[in-house]
C-alpha cells in the first residue's frame, strides 16, 4: 500500500546511485571478440536456525562491507548460541572466523573461528553482556582462492516475544494460501474506498477474498524464505519471499509469481497476537511466450501500474521492466528479448532470486538500442557478489548487452542506491559517464579513459537531479546555498543547457524535479532571520516550476507564509512552510504541489484491465495494436572483455542522516529527524541514524515514563531557559564543563551541542507531536520544548493522561494533558530538541 519513496530534503534524487568517491581512476577494457551467457551463481550461503525456523538466508560478498550500511535482516540469538547453515554447493570452505560488533561498527567485542566446518556449526557467545545491545554480527567464510564476507545484526532472544509471531505468520500465511477465510478475516480492516479487484498488492484494508488469494489456488514452487527485520519485545518485522504456481488458472497453472509477504506482528501481554501490518505483493514472472501478447499490445499481467518503461520515437519498441527483469519488444520484427534478469528459467536458486538490486532504465534509441543500469548486489556474472553500479548496452540489431562500465561500492544495496552515490548518467553516442559524488559533476570518457571534473564544490542542496537523471539542475554563482543568482538546468541527453537567474537582493535555490518539470525557490536577503532556537533560516516567498521550455508551468505564493525547504516524491512535492514574527520564523503547516505533466506522448501507453480470475492486468497498450500475437523469443548473449571496465572512487564522506525502514526495506532518507520521525509515523516505520541508533520506532513506547533524577532547576543570572534547559541535559550526562550559554553564543545549535556534549547524537524535532517524542523520553532522554520564542521547557516524562515538564522559568514541575500539551507547544510551531545516547 505504501509506495516506496527516496526523499532527501534538499538532497539530489537519482537515476541511481553510486557508493565510492573522488580521485577516480579507470581499469582499461581488454580486447573482446566472445559473447556468452551470464553463468550460474558460485557463491556460498548462510542461514540461521531460531526456534525452530530456518531464517535470514544471507547473501555472500566478495569485499569487506561498510558495517554500518548492512542492517538488512536481525537474528535473534538464544542462551548465547546461535546455529548457523552453510550452504557449500561447490565451494571448498577452509574455516570459518566470526566477529562481533557495536552497532556502530567502531569495535569489534568478540571475535571467533571454527576450522571443523560442518553444514551447521554453532557460534557461542562469551555471556549476555556481549548482547545487552543490538548487535552486528560479521561472518568471514575462508574458501581456497577467496573470502566471503556475510552480514546480519543480532540481539538477545530474551528480549524479544518472537517465537509467537513467527507462529502466527506461518498460521496466517498457510490460511490464505489455503482459502481459510475465517482464520483471517478478523484481523483486517477492509476498506471500501480500496482497489478491490487486485492480487498486485494486498494489505489489511483489502478484502478477505483477496488476502486469501481468490479463486487462484496457488501453490508454493521452492522454498519460503523467511527474513527476520526487526524484533523487540512489543512487535516482530518479518517478511516471507518464495514463488507461487496458481492451479486456479487451469489454462495456465505454470505461470510463476513472485511474492513477498510482510507482518508486523505485536505481543500483548495477554500473550495474544495482533496484526498490526501486513502487506503481500504479488508479480508475475513475464516469460515471453505466447500468452505474452494480443492484439491489443504486450500483457504483462499481475504487476506494479506504474510500471518502468521506456520506448522509442515512433513507438514500435519497448523496454519495460517486470520482477528484476528487463524485456525488450520490438514490434517491427516481431521479437521478444529477455535482455537481462539474474533470474531466469535455468537460474532459479535462492541465490539468483536475492532481490537486492534494481534494474533501471536510462534510453531506447531509434533502433531499439538500450541503455539501462543495474543497481545494487549482483547474484551472479563477473561481478558476483559485489555491490556496485553497472552500466549496459543493448544492441538490438546485434542480439547482444556490453557492459560499458562498474563503479563498485563498499555500502550495501540499500544505503548505496538512496544515499551515498548521487548519480550516473551515461551517453553511449560519445561513451561518456556523468558521475555526481560529494558536490563534484564528473564526466569519464570511456573511449579515451579520460576524466574531468565539470562542476565541483556544491554543498548539499546546491543541485538536484530528474528521477532519470538526464537532468542535472545546480547553483554555478555564489559559494552558499542561500547567496546563489543563478541555476544551471543542464540536459545530459542532449547536451544543451539553460539558467535561471535573479537580480537585486533575491537568490534562487533548486528544490527538486517533478519528472522532467524543474522546481526552485525564490528567497530575499532581507527576509533572513532565526528559527525560534536561534538558528539562522533564510525561507524563499515563493516557488516555481518551470518546464524544459522555460515556461512557467506554475507559481507558489501565499500571502503571511514563506517555505523553509521542500522535497519531491511520487510526483509531489512537499513544502515546509513557516510564519513570520519579526525576524523569528515559527513552523506551520505543509503545504503540497502536483504537477500534472504526463510522461511523454507515445502510442504505447499503460493501461489496466480486469480478468476475472486474476483481477486488474496490466498491458503496455499499441495505440495501433499489433498484428502478430506470437513474438520469436530472444535471449541475448553478454560481450565478454578481457578486463571489465572498473570506475573507482574514493569512499564518500559520512553524512548526518535519518533513515526510515517500514515494510521490511529502506523507505527514504531525511537531512532532518523531525521529517524521518513524522513519515515513519505514516507508514509505521523506524527512523535509524547514520551511526545506526534508533532514533524512532512506531509501536515499541511504553504506556508510563519518566527519566530519572531530574529534580526542578531555574535560571541561573542572564541564562535563558533555553540554555538552562541544555545545562541540565549537560549535568545529567555528566557533562557540566561545557556551558549551554557559551555554545550558543557563538552560533552552535542546541542539536550540535548535544551531540558534542553526550558522545550519542542531537537532533531538532521541530514538527513532531508530544505523543512522537515519547519514544525519546522513554530511552531516558529527555526532550527540549519550545513554548515560544524565548521560553524552553524540559520534558521529562509522560503517561496516558498527562505529560510532566520541567520550568526553569519558575522552577517548578508541571503537568499537562496530551491536548494542553499540544497548546502549549503550538504557539512555537512545536518546536522540540531532543538527543540519543
Amino acid at each position: 500500500m505504501f509506495k516506496k519513496i527516496a526523499i532527501k530534503t534538499g538532497v539530489l534524487t537519482t537515476v541511481f546511485i553510486l557508493a565510492v568517491i573522488v580521485s577516480s581512476y579507470v581499469t582499461n577494457r581488454g580486447n573482446t571478440d566472445m559473447s556468452a551467457d551470464m553463468g550460474g551463481a558460485t557463491l556460498p550461503r548462510i542461514s540461521f536456525t531460531t526456534e525452530g525456523y530456518e531464517v535470514n538466508s544471507l547473501p555472500g560478498y566478495k569485499s569487506d562491507m561498510t558495517l554500518t550500511s548492512m542492517r538488512d535482516t536481525l537474528t535473534p540469538v538464544t542462551n548465547n548460541q546461535l546455529d548457523m547453515n552453510i550452504a557449500k554447493y561447490d565451494n571448498q570452505i577452509q574455516k570459518v572466523y566470526w566477529q562481533v560488533y557495536t552497532l556502530n561498527g567502531k569495535k569489534c567485542i568478540q571475535e571467533g573461528t571454527i576450522k571443523d566446518v560442518q553444514d551447521t556449526v554453532t557460534l557461542n557467545f562469551k555471556n549476555t553482556k556481549i548482547l545487552k545491545e543490538e548487535r552486528i554480527l560479521k561472518v568471514t567464510l575462508y574458501l581456497d582462492n577467496q573470502n566471503i564476507y556475510f552480514y546480519t545484526r543480532i540481539k538477545n532472544s530474551a528480549d524479544c516475544n518472537y517465537k509467537k509471531s513467527l507462529d502466527f505468520a506461518n498460521d496466517f500465511h498457510n490460511a490464505a494460501l489455503e482459502n481459510q477465510g475465517d482464520k483471517v478475516e478478523s484481523y483486517l480492516e477492509t476498506d471500501s474506498s480500496e482497489d478491490s479487484s487486485t492480487y498486485q498488492e494486498v494489505t489489511l484494508a483489502s478484502t478477505q477474498s483477496q488476502v486469501t488469494w481468490g479463486s487462484l489456488a496457488p501453490q508454493v514452487s521452492g522454498n519460503v524464505y523467511w527474513e527476520i527485520k526487526e524484533c523487540n519485545e512489543n512487535y516482530t518485522s518479518l517478511v516471507l519471499k518464495y514463488q507461487v504456481k496458481c492451479t486456479g488458472d487451469t489454462d495456465y497453472a505454470d505461470r510463476l509469481y513472485s511474492v513477498k509477504e510482510f507482518f508486523r506482528i505485536r505481543t500483548g501481554e495477554d500473550a495474544q497476537q495482533y496484526l498490526l501490518d501486513y502487506d503481500r505483493t504479488m508479480n508475475q514472472r513475464f516469460d515471453g511466450k505466447t500468452t505474452a501478447l494480443n492484439q491489443k499490445g504486450v500483457l504483462v499481467g499481475i504487476a506494479p501500474t506504474d510500471l518502468e518503461y521506456e520506448t522509442n520515437t515512433d513507438g514500435t519498441i519497448v523496454a519495460f521492466i517486470e520482477d528484476n527483469q528487463l524485456w525488450h519488444y520490438d514490434k517491427k520484427e516481431d521479437e521478444m528479448s529477455l535482455v537481462f534478469g539474474f533470474a531466469d528459467a535455468e537460474n532459479m536458486d535462492v541465490r539468483t532470486l536475492c532481490d537486492l538490486h534494481d534494474i533501471r532504465l536510462i534510453s531506447v534509441d531509434e533502433k531499439g538500442n538500450t541503455t539501462f543500469t543495474v543497481v545494487g548486489y549482483m547474484n551472479r556474472g563477473v561481478h558476483e557478489g559485489q555491490v556496485g553500479v553497472a552500466v549496459y548496452y543493448f544492441d538490438a540489431e546485434k542480439n547482444s548487452v556490453t557492459e560499458k562500465a562498474f563503479v563498485p561500492s563498499e555500502d550495501g544495496y540499500y544505503l548505496m542506491k538512496e544515499d551515498l552515490g548521487k548519480f550516473v548518467y551515461y551517453s553511449n553516442s560519445d561513451e561518456n559517464l556523468y558521475v555526481m559524488i560529494d558536490g563534484t559533476l564528473y564526466l569519464v570518457n570511456l573511449k579515451d579513459n579520460t576524466r574531468e571534473v565539470l562542476v565541483k564544490d556544491l554543498e548539499e542542496g546546491q543541485y538536484q537531479v530528474s528521477p532519470d537523471g538526464h537532468l542535472l539542475a545546480y547553483q554555478s554563482e555564489g559559494g552558499k546555498i542561500n547567496e546563489s543568482q543563478k541555476i544551471i538546468v543542464l540536459n545530459l541527453k542532449t547536451g544543451k543547457s539553460f539558467d535561471i537567474t535573479s537580480e537585486g537582493d533575491e537568490y534562487v535555490k533548486p528544490i527538486g524535479f517533478i519528472r522532467n518539470d524543474f522546481a526552485y525557490g525564490t528567497l530575499r536577503g532581507n527576509d533572513a532571520g532565526t528559527n525560534i532556537s536561534g538558528q539562522s533560516v533564510y525561507p524563499m516567498y515563493k516557488v516555481d516550476i518551470i518546464t524544459q521550455k522555460q515556461e512557467i508551468a506554475k507559481t507558489y505564493e501565499v500571502q503571511d507564509f514563506y517555505i523553509l525547504d521542500g522535497y519531491v516524491a511520487d510526483n509531489m512535492m512537499t513544502l515546509n512552510r513557516v510564519n513570520r514574527n519579526e525576524n523569528t520564523y515559527i513552523s506551520t503547516t505543509a503545504d503540497y504541489i502536483t504537477n500534472n505533466q504526463e510522461k511523454e506522448e507515445s502510442n504505447i501507453t499503460v493501461e489496466t484491465y480486469n480478468d476475472d480470475l486474476r483481477g486488474t492486468l496490466v498491458r503496455l497498450t499499441y495505440e495501433n495494436g499489433i498484428k502478430d500475437s506470437k513474438a520469436k523469443i530472444l535471449k541475448p548473449k553478454q560481450v565478454l572483455f578481457d578486463k571489465p571496465m572498473v570506475v573507482s572512487f574514493d569512499k564518500p564522506k559520512v553524512k548526518n542522516q535519518y533513515y526510515v525502514y517500514a515494510l521490511g526495506s529502506l523507505q527514504g532518507v531525511y537531512e532532518k529527524a523531525s521529517y524521518a520521525i513524522q513519515e515513519a509515523e505514516k507508514i509505521k516505520g523506524v527512523v535509524i541514524s547514520s551511526s545506526q541508533e534508533y532514533v524512532w520506532e512506531s509501536g515499541n513506547t511504553p504506556d508510563i515514563y519518566e527519566v530519572n533524577n531530574m529534580d526542578e532547576f531555574r535560571t541561573g543570572e542572564g541564562e535563558s531557559t533555553l540554555a538552562a534547559c541544555l545545562n541540565r541535559i549537560l549535568k545529567l550526562e555528566g557533562a557540566e564543563d561545557i556551558n549551554a550559554s557559551t555554545e550558543l553564543e557563538n552560533g552552535k545549535s542546541p542539536a550540535e551541542i548535544l551531540t558534542e556534549a553526550t558522545g550519542g547524537e542531537g537532533f531538532d524535532l521541530t514538527g513532531c507531536t508530544p505523543e512522537e517524542i515519547r519514544y525519546t523520553i522513554s530511552h531516558e532522554t529527555p526532550v527540549i520544548a519550545m513554548l515560544s520564542v524565548d521560553h524552553a521547557v524540559l520534558v521529562i516524562g509522560y503517561t496516558d493522561a498527562k505529560y510532566a515538564y520541567l520550568d526553569p522559568a519558575d522552577g517548578e514541575r508541571h503537568s499537562a494533558t496530551p491536548d494542553e500539551m499540544n497548546g502549549l507547544v503550538s504557539g512555537s510551531g512545536n518546536v522540540f530538541i531532543g538527543y540519543v545516547k
